[in-house]
């Protein structure tokens, strides 16, 4: 192992009203959505939690085990994954119960900077996709916000960070755990603040990756621009956060297109692996499922900052548009959250075509065609949110 693994909940407010909201970080692959409800159901046997005040947010590390992907594997390699999935929903449980056993008073603040390690990773000729590798003319995101949790006295207790920018520093021949810049970030602002305890979410970063790449050392160099933005930020200045949350959440109900023939699907393998988990399903079933569902959520604090949570691989146009349509300077936007099993591809990438829109959900529920799945997700999405959040949080109209 070349470095440790991390969980760690942030439990906002008391049991009055609509009770606490509880962010859950895991340095994961995937946590799948199963499992959020298993340590939902065990919190809420002791504890009291709405389901719309609980995000569990994975760091979607590519060095780390992905429970998302457990059942296609055999062996020693599924049993070692059944005992961590084992422990690790133990330790989620304790973790969360952990958060909200140790309230006390405090106060919120947010500010917001910037990293700029992250490149577009779809290389582009003649305007379609043809390969990973940096693309220094697509779109990123290197904003930074943080939140930060202190005392009645001012003392800091807690840093929730995000950024939009997948863990693969470490690439495909790497064969041990480690929790890649994330991880290393963690480590280091944790280091320079003794006490305190770091959280890192991840943002729009599914078509972005971490530039250069490729070594335990280039992700400790990662990390330590993170911290060194959160050293550079703790100083200060910060808008006062109001620690009273408003959770709403809604759930897209997408219907499956008509499953191509069985010579389609194997035509579509190579190039998707939508059309492989299909063509396996039919095999074992017998038949397609009617639709697929894609859960959203949102918390507002007061009218100082709106944190919108959105499931799966979400890529960078999403935090684009949103920061153009909603107020900017009050919008904090999280991916990877309550599930990881599908890319949320683009408008821009439907054009390009290529890796990610080949295994994205449009590709899902439209078996091989995401062109046809009309409105675009991207569109399903945004407006889904303008019903989540109060019209003080939207842009005016341009």
């Amino acid at each position: 192992m070349a470095g440790r693994l991390k969980a760690a909940a942030l439990a906002i407010g008391a049991d009055e009203g609509d009770g606490s909201a509880v962010i859950l970080t895991v340095d994961n692959g995937a946590v799948p959505e199963n499992m959020r409800a298993e340590v939902l159901r065990r919190v809420r046997a002791k504890a009291t939690l709405k389901p719309e005040r609980f995000m569990l947010c994975s760091a979607h590390i590519h060095s780390g085990p992905n429970l998302q992907e457990m059942d296609s594997t055999s062996g020693v390699q599924h049993e070692h994954l059944v005992q961590y999935r084992k422990e690790l929903l133990d330790k989620l449980e304790r973790v969360v119960l952990q958060a909200l056993a140790s309230r006390k008073p405090g106060r919120l603040a947010w500010t917001q900077g910037s990293v700029g390690f992250a490149g577009n990773r779809r290389t582009l000729e003649n305007g379609k996709w043809v390969r990973f590798g940096e693309y220094d003319k697509g779109p990123v995101d290197h904003s930074l916000p943080l939140l930060r949790v202190t005392d009645v006295d001012g003392k800091l207790l807690a840093v929730l960070i995000n950024y939009a920018c997948h863990n693969t520093t470490l690439r495909g021949n790497n064969k041990q755990i480690h929790g890649d810049w994330a991880g290393c970030a963690q480590e280091f602002i944790e280091a320079d603040h003794p006490g305190a305890i770091a959280m890192i979410a991840i943002g729009c970063g599914a078509d972005i990756d971490p530039y250069p790449n490729g070594s335990v050392e280039l992700c400790r160099q990662h990390g330590r621009a993170v911290a060194d933005e959160v050293q550079r930020l703790l100083a200060g200045p910060f808008k006062p956060v109001a620690p009273q949350v408003t959770a709403r959440a809604t759930m897209l109900t997408l219907p499956y297109g008509k499953s191509p023939d069985i010579d389609r699907l194997k035509a579509l393998v190579k190039d998707s692996y939508i059309a492989g988990e299909l063509l396996n399903r039919l095999g074992r079933e017998k038949k397609v499922p009617a639709a697929e569902k894609y859960p959203l959520a949102a918390w507002t604090f007061g009218d100082d900052l709106a944190m919108v949570f959105l499931a799966d691989e979400v890529v960078v146009d999403y935090a684009l548009r949103m920061k153009r349509e909603f107020t900017a300077s009050r919008l904090w936007i999280n991916a990877y959250t309550n599930d990881v099993s599908f890319y949320i591809e683009s408008k821009r990438l439907l054009k390009e075509g290529g890796y990610e829109v080949n295994d994205s959900l449009s590709t899902a529920v439209t078996y091989g065609w995401p062109d046809r799945l009309r409105p675009a997700m991207e569109d399903r999405i945004v407006e889904a949110l303008r019903t989540l959040l109060p019209k003080g949080f939207l842009s005016p109209a341009k």
